[in-house]
């Protein structure tokens, strides 16, 4: 008797943000850390923060002459970046007072700047020098080579980002600590070429490398992530 009256006192009743809970998480968003709080039984509001972990990948992409450069054939090797921070609020709604399913509706923003794209080569720097105009082939525009021989730019998505997703698990814990799983995607809408070294340049068909691909194939985000969360009140 004695032990089943502790466990009922072990279990968290959900009110109106009466109880507070921060989290851990990990995934394709990178590691975050966010704060919730129930809204009776059947909500949950949450908010957080994601940073990307600075991943890399090198690859060779095509140079192409602008207007007055001399005839180019030849690549450069650049470096694709995955590192941004954004930010989150979410709704969790659970259709079972007693289930730990919900699903999520929200928004992630910041983090627009989806890869960065940075490179150097001596070759065209030299090149430039002699009066060319040189840049590299991402999607369907060049990223323009600088005086110097450097290449800045990238791909870029919507800064403010719907959200929808589903998962298992109490955003807050009604124990002391919890685990979650989340699957879902963010609608960030195609990603466009940037430069931030003049002007990007028209290519007449789109270019074949891995930065055209992820314009092509990636229209949406994927969000997996596994969360670690304590309840502090």
């Amino acid at each position: 008797m004695g032990s089943s009256k502790l466990h009922a006192q072990e279990e968290h009743n959900y009110g109106y943000f009466n109880s507070v809970a921060v989290g851990v998480n990990v995934g394709t968003t990178g590691i975050g850390f966010d704060v919730a709080t129930p809204i009776g039984n059947y909500l949950a509001l949450r908010a957080g923060v994601d940073f990307m972990p600075n991943f890399s990948m090198n690859t060779d992409v095509d140079v192409s002459a602008e207007s007055n450069g001399e005839p180019y054939n030849g690549n450069v090797n650049v470096e694709g970046t995955l590192k941004r921070t954004s930010g989150n609020v979410l709704l969790n709604v659970y259709p079972f007072k007693s289930a730990g399913f919900f699903v999520a509706a929200g928004a992630y923003f910041g983090g627009d700047k989806l890869v960065q794209i940075t490179g150097h080569s001596d070759e065209l720097q030299e090149l430039i020098a002699q009066g060319g105009e040189y840049g590299i082939e991402i999607g369907d525009y060049t990223i323009p080579v600088d005086k110097n021989g450097n290449i800045s730019g990238g791909l870029k998505v919507a800064a403010f980002r719907p959200y929808l997703g589903l998962g298992f698990g109490r955003i807050v814990p009604k124990k002391r600590v919890n685990f979650m799983f989340e699957l879902g995607v963010q609608f960030h809408k195609t990603p466009k070429v940037y430069s931030d070294n003049g002007d990007l340049g028209n290519l007449m068909e789109e270019a074949d490398n891995d930065f055209s691909d992820i314009i092509d194939k990636l229209t949406l985000y994927p969000v997996l992530k596994f969360r670690l969360s304590g309840r502090i009140i």
